[in-house]
C-alpha cells in the first residue's frame, strides 16, 4: 500500500513538474528579470510582506531598466511578459488579438466599463460611446469646465491668503469631480440630497480598490472578502450606486417622455434636427446621450441601467482620480522650476486678459505651451503607470511565440524616460521636449500617458481640455512655490501613480 501511495506522489510530482515546464518554457529563450530565484522566480514582486508600494513600484522600473526590448517575468509557474520598446508596445496596443484587458482590471468591479470591461463588451460598447466624446460636445462642456475652475480659483485665494503650504491635491479633487459629476449627471447632481454621502463613499470605494490593486494577496476574492477593507468597499459601493440609479432611474423618465409620441427625432444615422442641433450650445450631459441615443437612432446601442451605472463610475474613475493628480503633479513640478513657470504664465498674459476670463476653444488651441508642460508633466509623473493586456490568441513579438492568456505588460513611467529617445536629460523637467521638429521624429509610441491603440483612452481630449483650463487660470491668478526638490519625491502606486507624501505648495496671489 505504501509503495502505491508512493508511486501515486511521484507520478502526480512528474505531472506538476511537466505542467509548470510546459507553462514556462516558451519564455526559455526570453531574457529574465533580474533578481531570478529558481523556482519562485520573480515572485518578491508579489508580496507585499516589508515592502512599501514606491519599493514594489521601484523594483518593477528596474525590470523595465534592464531590458531594452522584451523580458519575462516569472512568478512561480506563471510568466508575464514585459515590453520596454515603443516598438514592441506599438504593435501590442494595436494587435487585434490584444485588446483584452488583464485580468487585474476585474478588481474595479465594473464589467461593463470601458476601462475594464472584456473585449466583446467593450467593442459593443465603444462604436456608441465614441460619439459622446466628440469635439462638438465637448465644446459644450467648456461652461462648465470654466464655472468649475473659477470655483476652484475662489478655494485656492483662502489658502494664498495664509501663505501657509497645503497639499494642492486636496483641492483639485474637489474641483475634478465636481466637472465629472456635473458632465456626467448634469448641474442638479450637485445639488441632491444625500450628495456629501455619496462624496464620502466614492473616496472610502477608491481607496480600498488602491489598496487591493497593489497587495497581490488581496487579488484572491477568497482573501479579500475575509478584510475589513472588503466589507467597507462592499458598503460604500453599495450607498455609491443607490445614488446613481436613482438619478438615472430619474433620468429615463424624463428623457422617454420627452420623446414619445415625436418620431421627427427618431433618425436612421443619428442626424440631428434643428432642434437637437441647437441643443449643443447647452451642455451635452453623458447620463443624457446615452438614454437618447436609442430613442434617436435605430442603430444605436440601448444600454441597460446597470451599465450606464458602470460606464458613469469609470467616467469619475477615469476622469476624478487621474486628473486631479496629473494637476497637482504639474503644478509641484512648476514649483520646483520658476523658469518654466514663468514662461507659461508669460504665454497666459498673452491671450487670457483677466482673472476670471472665460477659455473658450479658441483660446484652448493657443496655449500651445502650457500643453508642452502638461506632457511634460505626464512624460515624467504618469499618472497610469503600468498598461497591462492579455492575448486571446497565440501572437509573435520578436520573433518569440507568446501563448494566449499570456499577461503582457507595458510601463509609461518606465518608457518615458529612455535615454536612447528622450535624451541624456531625461530625468529633468523639460517641456521643449514636445515642441518643434524633435517631437515629430519621436516614435509615436514613445510616449503614451493615455495609452494608445483602438483601447486607448476615450477622454484623451476632456481630459486636456480640462487640465489646460485649470493650469491656465491657476497661473493667471497664482505663482506656485515649493519647499520640495525633485530628487527627494518619493513615488508610489495604487489605483494611480501618486506622491507617498503631499503635493506641499504655496500660492502667492498675483498683483
Amino acid at each position: 500500500m505504501l509503495a502505491f501511495v508512493s508511486l501515486v506522489l511521484l507520478i502526480v510530482a512528474i505531472l506538476m513538474v511537466h505542467w509548470w515546464h510546459a507553462k514556462v518554457d516558451f519564455a526559455r529563450y526570453l531574457p529574465r528579470a533580474q533578481p531570478h530565484y529558481p523556482v519562485i522566480g520573480n515572485l518578491q514582486i508579489a508580496l507585499p510582506f516589508g515592502k512599501s508600494a514606491e519599493e514594489l513600484l521601484g523594483l518593477l522600473h528596474s525590470y523595465f531598466r534592464q531590458h531594452d526590448r522584451m523580458f519575462a517575468i516569472h512568478i512561480g509557474p506563471k510568466v508575464a511578459i514585459g515590453l520596454s520598446h515603443p516598438e514592441l508596445v506599438q504593435q501590442v496596443l494595436n494587435h487585434p488579438y490584444c485588446q483584452e484587458k488583464s485580468n487585474v482590471y476585474e478588481l474595479l468591479r465594473l464589467p461593463n466599463g470601458l476601462l475594464s470591461s472584456k473585449y466583446k463588451v467593450w467593442k459593443l460598447h465603444r462604436k456608441t460611446l465614441n460619439s459622446t466624446f466628440n469635439l462638438r460636445i465637448l465644446n459644450s462642456f467648456l461652461p462648465i469646465f470654466n464655472d468649475s475652475t473659477r470655483k476652484l480659483i475662489q478655494l485656492l485665494d483662502q489658502y494664498a491668503s495664509t501663505g501657509k503650504t497645503f497639499n494642492i491635491l486636496a483641492p483639485l479633487t474637489h474641483c475634478t469631480l465636481g466637472m465629472v459629476c456635473e458632465t456626467s449627471f448634469g448641474k442638479k447632481v450637485l445639488e441632491r440630497e444625500g450628495k456629501e454621502q455619496f462624496f464620502d463613499d466614492l473616496e472610502v470605494l477608491l481607496t480600498s480598490l488602491g489598496k487591493r490593486v497593489v497587495n497581490v494577496l488581496l487579488h484572491s476574492e477568497i482573501i479579500y472578502r475575509l478584510t475589513p477593507m472588503y466589507r467597507d468597499e462592499t458598503k460604500s459601493r453599495a450607498v455609491c450606486r443607490q445614488f446613481t440609479d436613482k438619478v438615472i432611474e430619474e433620468k429615463r423618465i424624463e428623457i422617454e417622455s420627452s420623446f414619445a409620441g415625436d418620431s421627427s427625432l427618431i433618425t436612421t444615422e443619428g442626424t440631428l434636427s434643428d432642434d437637437e442641433g441647437e441643443a449643443y450650445k447647452r451642455p451635452q450631459i453623458f447620463i443624457d446621450q446615452l438614454l437618447k441615443m436609442p430613442l434617436m437612432t435605430k442603430s444605436a446601442y440601448n444600454f441597460t441601467d446597470l451599465e450606464i451605472s458602470d460606464q458613469v463610475f469609470t467616467m469619475i474613475i477615469a476622469g476624478n482620480e487621474t486628473s486631479a493628480t496629473q494637476m497637482a503633479h504639474t503644478c509641484l513640478l512648476l514649483a520646483m522650476n520658476p523658469a518654466i513657470q514663468q514662461k507659461a504664465y508669460q504665454e497666459v498674459q498673452q491671450f487670457i486678459e483677466t482673472e476670471n476670463s472665460y477659455i473658450d476653444a479658441d483660446i484652448l488651441r493657443k496655449l500651445v505651451y502650457i500643453e508642452a508642460v502638461l506632457k511634460e508633466s505626464m512624460r515624467l509623473l504618469p499618472v497610469g503607470s503600468l498598461i497591462s493586456r492579455k492575448n486571446l490568441q497565440d501572437i509573435v513579438l520578436d520573433g518569440h511565440i507568446i501563448p494566449k492568456n499570456t499577461p503582457l505588460l507595458m510601463k509609461p513611467y518606465s518608457l518615458h524616460r529612455r535615454p536612447d529617445i528622450w535624451g541624456s536629460d531625461a530625468e529633468q523637467f523639460v517641456p521643449e521636449r514636445f515642441l518643434g521638429e524633435d517631437s515629430k521624429r519621436r516614435h509615436p509610441y514613445a510616449f503614451i500617458p493615455f495609452s494608445g491603440g483602438p483601447r486607448g483612452c476615450i477622454g484623451l481630449r476632456y481630459a486636456m481640455m480640462t487640465l489646460k483650463i485649470m493650469l491656465a487660470l491657476i497661473l493667471k491668478n497664482f505663482e506656485i512655490s515649493t519647499q520640495l526638490k525633485y530628487r527627494d519625491l518619493r513615488i508610489h502606486y495604487q489605483l494611480s501613480l501618486n506622491l507617498a507624501g503631499p503635493h506641499a505648495v504655496s500660492l502667492e496671489r498675483r498683483r
